[in-house]
């Protein structure tokens, strides 16, 4: 019915999906709660990654994906921690804007070597 490529793919796309999912709410999070409580925190990283528990993990290649998964997972750890929530904060939303530009630059170099970039 599928092959073991469509099957690939389709896993790779979801698995990719959800960890884009998890970076849009953690950052809405933070930047709708101005006051925000640890356990409040906790709490909704802990249901947010519920998902991501339950899908494949998949060998990614491309470094904004590795770097997406880093990032996932350190968010995961960071109500643990013992930082305060400012710093918390200020540590999310570092490392969302440095996968931003990852993302750009990655996109820029593919369009570049596509023979599209004209000066």
């Amino acid at each position: 019915m599928f092959t073991q490529k469509q099957i690939k793919k389709y896993k790779r796309t979801k698995y990719t999906r959800e960890l884009e999912k998890f970076l849009n709410r953690v950052v809405g999070f933070v930047l709708k709660n101005e006051e925000l409580e640890k356990e409040k925190f906790s709490e909704y990283i802990d249901q947010i990654f519920k998902p991501l528990e339950n899908i494949e993990k998949v060998l990614v290649n491309s470094p904004y994906l590795r770097h997406l998964e880093e990032f996932v997972e350190k968010c995961a750890n960071l109500p643990r921690s013992d930082m305060d929530m400012d710093e918390i904060k200020k540590e999310i939303l570092h490392g969302a804007n440095r996968l931003q530009k990852t993302k750009r630059k990655q996109n820029n170099n593919s369009i570049k070597h596509k023979g599209k970039y004209h000066d």
